[in-house]
């Protein structure tokens, strides 16, 4: 009778695979009362708050023309879209802690 070699047992213990966990969903919390308060603000003013964070964020924005709403970043956070005088569009994602992250296209 043979015995198997430690290189065919351990090649044996290896072919299993362990369950895995599935992965976790994101959770989405309730809008932030700064969150909830830019929702809240007429266009002109809403507009204002988001001139200053694109400014802020080194971007040259005369002017905020028009913004909407245009859904949720990846945790949850309210996205919107800020079209500047210059005809460019920013996302402004809104951190739950009064925070802002702007983004854009790279070519333009």
């Amino acid at each position: 009778m043979r015995t198997p070699s430690l290189l065919s047992l351990l090649l044996l213990a290896g072919c299993g695979t362990a369950p895995q966990a599935p992965a976790p969903e994101p959770t989405t919390q309730p809008p932030s009362a700064f969150q909830n308060q830019v929702a809240a603000l007429p266009d002109g003013q809403r507009n204002g708050v988001f001139i200053r964070s694109i400014r802020d964020a080194g971007f040259d924005c005369q002017g905020v023309i028009e913004s909407h709403r245009q859904g949720e970043g990846l945790n949850g956070d309210p996205l919107y879209v800020a079209q500047c005088s210059d005809k460019k569009y920013y996302g402004v994602l809104l951190g739950r802690d009064g925070t802002a992250q702007i983004v854009t296209r790279g070519d333009r």
